[in-house]
């Protein structure tokens, strides 16, 4: 690659990254807004929590699914939206566990993410082979999490959330390692679709290091 294609490169990767933090820090920063400064609105919005959450499901099937009909504005002005409406629904981690364990999960998260990712860009594996193994698996977990919604089994609930730790943790470095392919491959394309893609990629991070928060609160947290 010649200069101009690295520093294109860079660019994209720097994008997906700041999109990441970004959406994390209106997430939390918004949950933390609502329980520590304005409790009413908070209640009054989680009367709305089925809605909501139908909310955040329109806007990440909108991203995932239409990002070629949609401008990346749009895409943008979605991902924002959805990191916002997350945050409202996330509080209720909030009223469950107390603020000190929440630090605490949220910083092992960061910790967690941080090295994971650093791997997952320095690695000269291709870790497109593992797409299958991961799709199992989240699939396994998703249906394994629903069975036990139901049957409420305390040692199936712990293999969940420790499968759950793994596999988002290996997804971390996944999808950074496709993102750095994925930033190779448009190096010299359009800005229209590098910032789409930018969006795309800065949703799967934030989705993992989500998914990777609740499942490590689920270990340490104690539940007011």
């Amino acid at each position: 690659m010649n200069d101009i294609d690295v520093r294109s490169s860079n660019n994209f990767l720097r994008k997906v990254f700041l999109y990441m933090i970004l959406g994390i820090a209106i997430s939390f920063g918004t949950g933390a807004y609502l329980l520590y400064f304005n409790q009413g609105l908070l209640y009054t919005l989680l009367d709305y929590y089925q809605f909501l959450v139908i909310a955040e499901l329109a806007m990440v099937f909108s991203i995932s699914f239409f990002i070629n009909k949609i401008s990346a504005g749009l895409a943008r002005i979605l991902f924002l939206a959805y990191s916002l409406v997350n945050g409202i629904t996330l509080t209720v981690i909030g009223l469950i566990y107390a603020p000190q364990i929440i630090f605490y999960a949220f910083m092992i998260t960061l910790t967690i993410f941080v090295v994971t990712a650093i791997y997952g860009y320095t690695t000269q594996e291709d870790l497109s082979s593992y797409r299958r193994f991961f799709m199992i698996a989240l699939i396994s977990l998703i249906i394994l999490s629903i069975i036990n919604a139901f049957m409420r089994v305390g040692m199936l609930e712990w293999v969940i959330t420790i499968a759950g730790v793994v596999i988002f943790t290996g997804l971390i470095a996944y999808d950074v390692n496709r993102i750095k392919a994925i930033s190779y491959q448009l190096a010299d394309g359009d800005n229209e679709a590098m910032e789409k893609m930018s969006v795309i990629g800065a949703l799967n991070l934030y989705l993992d290091f989500i998914n990777l928060f609740i499942y490590i609160l689920r270990i340490f947290g104690r539940k007011k």
